[in-house]
């Protein structure tokens, strides 16, 4: 078509904000955030950090940050079929402080969250889902709505209503009663339903969301010229868990390769004062086909186990409405480790008891392992040994059923469409996937622990330009969705990297805040290494300096222009490591489309010319310095680029047919990759609690002897040379 951009320049438009297509220079992008945002928006982050006994808890929305691992406790499931009613809600209401917009939401509202409003009129949709489906691009927002039975053995109980993603702010109310608010799309929120529920009646459930369209303001995250799709509404599962007055919150596990430290918190709500004690007990867990995709951690335990640990812990008397951490370290001796080759996974167990009573139990399931930069080299260490991993980036989105040859859209909404895609991972023998550009499904970590699949999560720092960044930063969206994230997957051992950022522009700006981000989530966490995704065209980027490793995009003879050579990607490769010689060197794109059977063998050569260069560098030889490889993409992916609606990048047709590059990716990586998992791992270990108590009790003794035992021996060899007379010699 005449004045139509060629093909190849067209997917670089796409790929880089335009701005490369034009320029390989990277100033063009800091002028990207070309939308003024009218009424800059002021909505508060809920989350944030507060002192309480035994150290710093999250809290949000008024409540401590709870686990989202699915517990044994009463709960009722929410998912399935709501009422939905689509509407354009008012953007600028809903990034407003709720202090000032409340009043005009409730406007808006109307009466739709009345018990007796009629609904019947409104369309059904699935939650968790979405209502803009591709390739419908019209839906922003609007109001979903359940009616749900709650039974009578509720009374008296506390109540956490608990969202695994709503995309991208969420207003909720329960029986016409405010609940609270949360913005961001991909991370989960409670919020405390006690006051408003009413047990043995249906209850009514309305959930107003908004999901701006990208490009139209500059204040959201991400802001626009994002290459995915993006799916409005509540994408997660929606859950109500009871709760007595005393609980466990959430339980910490912190590992290292001889034990953990365990930090459980514990909240009391009411007037009243109960004697408190814990049990805790660590189990050993076996992974089966059989409970592979059960989201209970207690679903690991082997009918036959017998606990690993057993510790009593008194708590004492506690009253009033309190919350307050409670260490439960252990070691561990010949504990089995966890990494792609052996994914051993165990099981804590947290039984809170009241008067001698038990009233709760929570179950996490968590590994042992340690992921780390070589101090002497540029290499990843995993459990101190040196390793390179083969890995496929992908967007979290379903392919079945296939239409048209395109993957069946919409975001991944349960543990068997996520095992889907992973099963696809696992036979191409890759042991590492970039697992979208946010924070993906909540059980897709929890499989991939399980399977032996690394993972690099990362937050939608997409494309941001000095202006977005500094935007962001201050209202602080960044630092939740990254404490969320954090948090949620604090005991997932296959969650080895944590992303800040892609392919963005700015310098002082981007440094900042990537200096920022890596400072909070080494607060937060700490087991995990940091990095960024800059472009590969500048490996002299100099931005991740305060990161743990450099990471690259890279796609010379693709879309940066130029003949397709391995000797451009070596070149880069070592202009990267000259710019970071101490730090792993992680290339977390390169790829090919696959349009036409003429592009598929492109696809291929690309394959080719760019894992013969990466692998020849893998940090695990003698002087490499390569720490990943991350082909872009394991499968195909709709996108809101303008002008593109299907990306073909994937290894895999949306069917499940490799394409070429797929068949020679997977025997490339079975060549160099780490032996395979076994079939089945049951994890075993002397395990014995560390009682803080004994140890400090025993640290003065130790000391004293320590130093006595020298002074003594000292002043009894003075007193001994004392008594001892000058020898005179014989001439």
């Amino acid at each position: 078509m005449a004045g139509a951009l060629p093909y190849e320049v067209s997917r670089v438009a796409n790929k880089c904000a335009f701005a490369v297509a034009l320029s390989l220079a990277l100033a063009p992008l800091a002028a990207c955030s070309l939308t003024l945002t009218a009424g800059r928006a002021d909505l508060a982050p809920t989350l944030s950090f507060q002192d309480e006994p035994g150290g710093p808890v999250a809290f949000q929305s008024g409540q401590p940050v709870p686990t989202f691992d699915r517990q044994p406790r009463p709960s009722l499931q929410l998912d399935g079929k709501w009422r939905f009613d689509p509407e354009r809600v008012d953007t600028a209401l809903s990034l407003a402080d709720r202090k000032r917009s409340l009043k005009g939401l409730t406007n808006e509202l109307g009466r739709r969250a009345e018990a007796l409003y009629d609904d019947s009129g409104w369309s059904t949709l699935s939650v968790p889902g979405t209502f803009n489906p591709p390739p419908d691009r019209t839906e922003t927002g609007g109001y979903y709505r359940l009616d749900f039975l709650v039974p009578n053995q509720w009374s008296g109980r506390y109540a956490m209503l608990k969202f695994g993603a709503v995309r991208y702010i969420a207003d909720v109310w329960l029986n016409d009663h405010y609940l609270g608010y949360h913005e961001g799309g991909d991370t989960p929120f409670a919020l405390d339903a006690t006051n408003a529920l009413i047990p043995g009646v249906y209850n009514d459930l309305l959930v107003r969301v908004d999901n701006p369209e990208w490009g139209t303001r500059d204040d959201i995250v991400p802001w626009g010229l994002a290459d995915w799709w993006n799916y409005g509404g509540i994408v997660g599962d929606v859950w109500l868990e009871a709760l007595p007055e005393m609980s466990a919150v959430r339980a910490d596990v912190t590992p290292h390769l001889d034990g953990a430290d365990v930090s459980i918190v514990l909240q009391h709500r009411g007037s009243g004062s109960v004697d408190t004690a814990l049990e805790v007990r660590l189990w050993p867990a076996q992974v089966s086909r059989g409970n592979l995709l059960n989201p209970m951690a207690n679903s690991l335990i082997p009918a036959d186990a017998q606990p690993l640990l057993d510790q009593n812990i008194a708590v004492g008397n506690v009253s009033g409405d309190s919350v307050f951490r409670v260490a439960a370290p252990f070691s561990i001796r010949s504990a089995d480790l966890w990494s792609p080759s052996l994914p051993a996974l165990y099981v804590l167990q947290v039984t809170v008891l009241s008067n001698s009573q038990g009233v709760d139990d929570l179950f996490t399931s968590f590994g042992l392992r340690q992921i780390k930069v070589d101090a002497t080299a540029p290499k990843l260490l995993l459990n101190g040994v040196p390793i390179a991993f083969n890995g496929v980036a992908m967007h979290e989105e379903r392919q079945l059923q296939v239409r048209s040859g395109a993957p069946g859209g919409g975001p991944l909404a349960s543990p068997a469409e996520i095992d889907s895609i992973l099963m696809r991972v696992v036979n191409l023998h890759a042991d590492f996937i970039r697992v979208d550009h946010h924070p993906p499904n909540q059980m897709f970590p929890v499989l991939a622990d399980r399977l032996g699949l690394a993972l690099w999560e990362e937050i939608p720092l997409y494309h941001f330009s000095p202006q977005t960044f500094t935007i962001a930063m201050d209202r602080g969206v960044p630092q939740q969705m990254l404490a969320e994230m954090d948090l949620r997957d604090f005991n997932r051992p296959s969650v080895l990297f944590h992303g800040f950022a892609n392919e963005s522009g700015g310098g002082g700006e981007r440094a900042g805040a990537m200096r920022a981000l890596h400072a909070l989530d080494h607060r937060i966490d700490g087991t995990r290494l940091t990095g960024q995704a800059m472009y590969g065209t500048d490996p002299s980027d100099p931005t991740s300096a305060d990161l743990d490793v450099a990471a690259y995009t890279v796609y010379y003879g693709v879309l940066y222009g130029g003949r397709l050579s391995g000797s451009a990607v070596q070149t880069a490769l070592l202009q990267a490591h000259s710019q970071y010689p101490r730090k792993p060197i992680m290339v977390l794109e390169y790829g090919h489309w696959a349009d036409n059977p003429a592009d598929e063998n492109q696809q291929l050569r690309v394959f080719n010319t760019y894992y013969s260069q990466l692998s020849a560098n893998f940090d695990t030889h003698q002087d490499g310095f390569v720490g990943a490889a991350v082909w872009w993409t394991l499968d195909d992916y709709w996108t809101q680029r303008p002008g593109l609606t299907l990306e073909t990048f994937g290894l895999y047709r949306p069917d499940g047919a490799m394409r070429k590059a797929g068949v020679e990716a997977s025997r490339a990586f079975a060549a160099t990759a780490p032996s395979p998992a076994p079939p089945t791992v049951r994890s075993s270990g002397v395990a014995v609690a560390i009682v803080p108590s004994e140890r400090h009790a025993r640290l003065l003794p130790y000391i004293g002897y320590g130093l006595a035992v020298p002074a003594i021996a000292l002043a009894l060899l003075i007193f001994l040379l004392s008594r001892v007379r000058p020898r005179r010699l014989a001439w």
